[in-house]
């Protein structure tokens, strides 16, 4: 597997990993705080098919960008989906994305219609203004500043985060790639999460409200999956995830019994089956 960094116009820079495979390129989108590591279960069940490219956001993962005070403003993620689509060898191609991830893929094809042929996005989160301010992040913001930031290694981190929900539902292997992929050593010996909980609540902090038919100039074929239980009491993101694909030029719900907002590492086998059957071909 290798690395590519790509910087932004403001100096912050993304990292695209090479997952390799056989097939055309899909691109893969991680959520907020999270990087292209989550998405290890699904990866082996889709080599066969595509040749696999995991974009790390900047401020996440391999991202060598590690500033507090860096823009997380969301068109600059756009910008990042564009660079690594045109890294890979230019639209249009298939991806896949989760939560902030699957909601900038969108923004992406608006941004620019022809990057993608398709898509296959698990819970994009848009905040539609009637469902009004009292859905605002708030206890998601509160949580990422107290995050822990430091671990004594990164077997540590993995036992900790696998020991209490979001993470306990999820896949061993996925969490430990999360891990790896987002963790850097720390001058003390010990390693420390690449995305700050600083980042992660500014980035939760710079969601706008916007009106879902925005959405509605999408004409490629698009999933938008979602979860069929809630993760940690939010119940918003497999809320909204009807009435974006409702909104869409081209959209079709998919739920997925058992899982939650973190489905991508809770079954990779049968998040897998599902891209397979949305994108191949595309």
């Amino acid at each position: 597997m290798s690395v590519r960094f790509l910087p932004g116009a403001d100096g912050a820079t993304a990292a695209l990993h090479d997952f390799g495979g056989d097939g055309p390129p899909l691109l893969l989108t991680h959520g907020n705080g999270l990087n292209a590591g989550m998405w290890a279960t699904v990866v082996p069940h889709l080599r066969g098919r595509f040749h696999c490219y995991g974009l790390d956001f900047r401020g996440h993962g391999a991202s060598p960008t590690h500033d507090d005070t860096m823009s997380v403003d969301r068109g600059r993620f756009v910008d990042e989906v564009l660079a690594a689509v045109d890294a890979v060898g230019g639209g249009p191609i298939v991806a896949a994305g989760h939560s902030l991830g699957a909601v900038t893929l969108l923004k992406a094809e608006l941004a620019r219609p022809g990057t993608f042929s398709a898509l296959w996005v698990f819970e994009p989160v848009m905040v539609p203004p009637e469902l009004g301010a009292d859905r605002a992040p708030t206890v998601l913001i509160e949580a990422s500043r107290r995050r822990r930031m430091e671990f004594d290694s990164v077997d540590d981190a993995v036992t900790r985060f696998c020991s209490k929900p979001p993470y306990a539902n999820c896949e061993a292997d996925a969490v430990r790639a999360y891990v790896e992929t987002g963790t850097y050593p720390a001058e003390d010996g010990r390693v420390r999460l690449s995305c700050s909980g600083e980042i992660e609540a500014r980035i939760y902090e710079s969601n706008e409200r916007r009106p879902l038919d925005e959405v509605a100039p999408i004409t490629i074929p698009v999933v938008v999956a979602a979860g069929a239980e809630v993760a940690m009491g939010n119940d918003l993101p497999p809320m909204v995830a009807p009435l974006i694909a409702e909104a869409l030029g081209n959209g079709r719900l998919e739920l997925f019994d058992g899982l939650t907002h973190f489905g991508p590492m809770e079954n990779g086998a049968v998040v897998a089956a599902a891209i397979v059957e949305h994108l191949a071909g595309r």
